[in-house]
């Protein structure tokens, strides 16, 4: 009776300084964000529109409402681990960077207020319940399926592009050159192709073959990943391969892969500067890590907010609900936005799902789109896939902080992805950390 004492006594504390530890490397996190905006993006990027007005009472509101959702946490870590892993990411990601825009250069409320109800709707995702029929393959054809999937489809994308390739881009040099002349011959169904494979098909086949420990294939599938970042520029590639990697041998669960996750991100909120001074002579580390992963987004956001704010768009530039509403302008609007902004028409605006959601349907928009979010992530929570496939649902995540949410359903993957969990992914190959 007492050694059952004892062991659940152990295990309750263990479970509440787990708990308490997240909470504090995230409230870190934020803090170092916020002197990042203070001391370096506001200087650095100032041609960018990132100003420094910083405004007392915002800081105030955003940091009681911070923690609100910090008190918030224990009801998905009670419930779920899986959903309370993608909760303080969505903070991360979401809510952090929007309040310190919104906060320190007096942002609009509406960008910021509309995160917080992005964040707040997440609530929902544990009452999802989803059960589907789904397909029993043998372990073998499953093997061959992933295996002609990822290099299968390769062959299209060599073909056009070739080896011939710039090793540069491996160090983050002639990224901008490199993208251009990728853009240029990516066409057709190619492009469909290329996003498969690098955002759902390699990922996962990584992932899968690591866990059967067939090494020579997760050696090959990683080549193939590097290629098709080499061939591109696209540095979301880049790092997808080491976020598929880090999540999977990095912590045994889902809570120790977050922790190490925070003490990573951590430890390259520290080590940027020093990188950028050693060895480039601009901020490449601190302008491509923080300021494109945190900071441009929420800036982006902004621009969407205020240029629509009253004139809904109806998907006017999405295919098929096109057929019903036109768009009165005469280049698409990241173009258009870009223009107006930064008197740059070439470089394209990203916009991610809480700002899609208000470009076409406004608040409504945002509401309908946080609740897709909730229930997709609440039908993931319900797959049975172990905490090995966490780095495959940041990436996700990631997606989405940038892309239109129906871009990320068809070209980002994601159903395609749900589609192979169906039928290829099904029975549980891990430790199944739900």
């Amino acid at each position: 009776m007492f050694s059952s004492l004892r062991l659940y006594i152990s295990t309750t504390f263990s479970s509440a300084m787990d708990f308490f530890k997240l909470k504090t490397l995230l409230l870190i996190s934020y803090l170092i964000l916020e002197l990042y905006y203070f001391n370096f993006i506001t200087d650095y990027f100032n041609h960018l529109g990132f100003v420094l007005n910083f405004n007392t009472l915002k800081y105030i509101v955003t940091k009681l409402i911070f923690l609100g959702f910090v008190l918030l946490s224990y009801f998905f870590y009670s419930r779920s681990h899986f959903l309370y892993v993608v909760y303080l990411i969505i903070l991360l990601l979401f809510y952090i960077p929007n309040a310190i825009y919104f906060s320190f250069s007096n942002g609009n409320i509406a960008p910021f207020i509309s995160n917080v109800l992005f964040v707040s709707i997440f609530a929902v995702s544990p009452y999802i319940k989803f059960n589907f029929p789904v397909l029993n393959l043998s372990d073998i054809s499953r093997k061959i399926t992933l295996f002609i999937l990822s290099i299968g489809l390769l062959i299209p994308l060599v073909l056009k592009f070739n080896i011939s390739l710039n090793l540069n881009t491996l160090f983050l040099k002639d990224i901008y050159s490199t993208r251009e002349l990728f853009s240029e011959k990516l066409t057709g169904y190619l492009g469909y192709i290329y996003n498969f494979e690098v955002k759902t098909i390699i990922p996962i086949g990584i992932i899968y073959f690591l866990i059967k420990k067939n090494y020579k294939t997760v050696v090959l599938l990683i080549i193939a990943l590097l290629y098709l970042y080499v061939i591109s520029g696209n540095k979301a590639v880049y790092f997808t391969t080491f976020i598929v990697l880090s999540f999977f041998f990095l912590g045994k669960d889902y809570i120790t892969k977050i922790k190490f996750f925070f003490y990573i991100l951590l430890a390259l909120f520290l080590i940027s500067p020093i990188l950028d001074f050693l060895f480039f002579e601009e901020p490449i580390f601190k302008g491509t890590f923080v300021n494109r992963l945190f900071f441009i987004p929420s800036l982006l956001t902004q621009w969407y907010f205020e240029f629509f704010e009253g004139k809904p768009f109806y998907f006017a530039e999405s295919h098929f609900f096109n057929l019903f509403s036109k768009s009165p302008y005469d280049m698409p609007v990241g173009y258009l936005l870009t223009k107006i902004h930064w008197n740059e028409p070439t470089v394209f605006a990203n916009n991610g799902i809480v700002s899609d959601g208000f470009m076409n349907l406004g608040y409504f928009g945002v509401v309908l789109f946080s609740f897709i979010f909730a229930t997709l992530f609440g039908i993931f929570n319900c797959f049975k896939l172990g905490a090995e496939y966490l780095g495959l649902f940041f990436s996700y995540i990631f997606i989405m902080l940038s892309a239109p949410l129906l871009t990320c359903f068809i070209t980002g993957g994601i159903v395609l992805f749900i589609v192979l969990y169906y039928t290829v992914l099904n029975e549980s190959d891990s430790l199944n950390n739900h």
